[in-house]
């Protein structure tokens, strides 16, 4: 697969969300580690950064956008919960992957996503959903969606819901070696939160896990 993603948005995206933008990374060759000393000292760093009265302030009003927006569809967004584990208990110590994902997403209070790029299938469409598709959810758990939910596809099927989350196939895992981070939008997320959010995970994987070609972009609807 091509280091810059095609991506094409759908018509049906643009005039049913016609304000809400969408981000793209990818870095490759990285190495994968569970601990690292030099990762520990970066995070406490910038977790000394993020809990600042008006650092935090902004964050939590990105945050609350999306949850707004989740809770309009009738889902329950992820962000609020993390932002509070955060602020209280500090970044969470799984691996480079996970961890980059949870200090990009809390510092810029985004909602991204981080996965295997190799095990997408060619281009990329940006759509919504039909009443009822369905996709293989991270944990194996079969989603279905509902009309118009937005949604992330690949040449064959659909890889992520805004609302549900990344699917099965494109998850990453130790293995994984070339990476992709994506951003979904709610009303009110401008395209410098977006941009901001993905440099800040290339960065991580560039300095502390050896990625190569980092390249971004940022998708008007």
């Amino acid at each position: 697969m091509q280091r810059e993603v095609s991506l094409t948005i759908t018509d049906a995206y643009r005039q049913r969300f016609p304000d809400l933008s969408f981000g793209i990374g990818t870095i490759r060759d990285c190495a994968y580690f569970e601990k690292s000393e030099a990762f520990k000292i970066y995070k406490r760093d910038v977790l000394r950064k993020m809990r600042r009265r008006a650092s935090l302030a902004e964050i939590e009003i990105r945050i609350n956008l999306y949850d707004r927006f989740f809770k309009e569809w009738g889902y329950p967004c992820p962000l609020p919960d993390h932002l509070k584990r955060t602020v209280e208990m500090g970044f969470p110590i799984h691996n480079l992957y996970i961890d980059t994902h949870i200090i990009a997403e809390m510092n810029h209070g985004i909602l991204m996503a981080i996965q295997d790029l190799d095990r997408f299938e060619g281009s990329w469409r940006l759509d919504l959903a039909d009443e009822g598709e369905t996709f293989q959810a991270v944990s194996g758990k079969i989603i279905i969606c509902k009309k118009d939910e937005i949604v992330l596809r690949d040449e064959k099927e659909i890889v992520c819901s805004l609302f549900q989350g990344p699917d099965f196939k494109t998850k990453i895992d130790s293995s994984s070696k070339n990476i992709v981070v994506y951003v979904f939008t709610a009303p009110g997320i401008v395209e410098e939160n977006v941009s901001n959010g993905i440099q800040l995970a290339l960065e991580i994987l560039e300095k502390l896990g050896g990625g190569k070609n980092p390249w971004w972009k940022v998708f008007p609807p």
